[in-house]
């Protein structure tokens, strides 16, 4: 087995030795979601992996980089594993990974299975649920005030629509500049990206000048998922900033637009439901059952 001997701040270093993808077998993935039809969209699971390695050519060290629900990211635990190697738990994985041959070729992997079993990953939005309700919903303007790790991004180019985008990770902004690279040759419709936290934005303003006719973004689980450039929130500072948010972004969608929010059950019951009453339809997430909680796409029109 190869030494696990890297420099803690060598992030790119480790992110390549986890994730091996070429900016070819990208747009094969993009060839390949283009061409599902909506039988075949409908009939993907929640396994299926069609456009992760997309994503994760582009975003995957931001994910590895994001603190997970139990208060640390994966470089965290590296920098920390030989106090994580006293716990009982993980000497038991470890353990069976070496009885089983489990990733013999690098201790990174093998470190970040463990992680993954121990401490949870972070996901990433699908680019095909994102097709899906684009075909769903029709639609000429995106506004989303959360791009994140580009899945709805994606599939907004795919389906062809526009797509205006904020985030206040600076981080990301050269990831979103080599897509727009990578793609100008398949890119139909044009899409922005600005960062900048998206409470600054004056969302009535912005709709003189691009009306948006759907609202689609799925906004921080409260502390499940911490991202660079954020920080924890207490439960009264997630409150007010979902119902500042939320009341915003509906001010500026057009009249009949669609109000589409992929959320925890808990914040739909405690901050959407009150500003807009119930949803007119809820989609259940076709995610991974990894997690212990189920997902929801929520969606409201907006009608006077």
């Amino acid at each position: 087995m190869t030494d696990v001997s890297y420099n803690y701040h060598d992030i790119s270093s480790i992110s390549s030795t986890l994730k091996s993808i070429t900016l070819t077998k990208v747009k094969r993935e993009w060839d390949t979601i283009a061409s599902l039809t909506n039988e075949q969209l409908e009939a993907l699971n929640g396994r299926s992996k069609v456009g992760c390695d997309m994503v994760d050519y582009y975003f995957f060290t931001e994910r590895l980089v994001t603190v997970g629900k139990k208060g640390i990211n994966f470089f965290d635990f590296l920098r920390d594993i030989d106090y994580y190697k006293t716990k009982h738990y993980i000497q038991t994985l470890l353990s069976f990974c070496e009885k089983n041959n489990r990733y013999t070729d690098s201790l990174v992997k093998r470190y970040y299975y463990i992680y993954g079993l121990c401490f949870g990953r972070i996901n990433a939005f699908k680019i095909t649920n994102a097709v899906k309700i684009y075909k769903m919903y029709p639609c000429s303007k995106i506004l989303d005030p959360f791009c994140g790790f580009g899945g709805r991004l994606f599939g907004a180019m795919i389906a062809s629509k526009e797509y205006r985008g904020f985030d206040k990770n600076k981080h990301l902004q050269e990831k979103y500049e080599h897509i727009r690279e990578d793609f100008s040759d398949r890119c139909v419709a044009p899409f922005s990206i600005d960062i900048v936290d998206c409470l600054d934005i004056d969302y009535e303003k912005l709709s003189l000048d691009y009306p948006y006719d759907m609202v689609f973004t799925s906004p921080p689980y409260k502390n499940i998922e911490i991202y660079r450039c954020s920080s924890k929130k207490s439960d009264d500072e997630w409150s007010e900033f979902y119902t500042s948010l939320f009341t915003k972004v509906w001010k500026g969608l057009v009249e009949n637009g669609y109000f589409i929010i992929n959320i925890n059950e808990e914040v739909y019951l405690e901050s959407l439901i009150p500003l807009f009453g119930e949803c007119r339809e809820k989609i259940l997430l076709t995610k991974t059952k990894k997690n212990s909680y189920d997902e929801y796409i929520y969606v409201w029109i907006k009608n006077s």
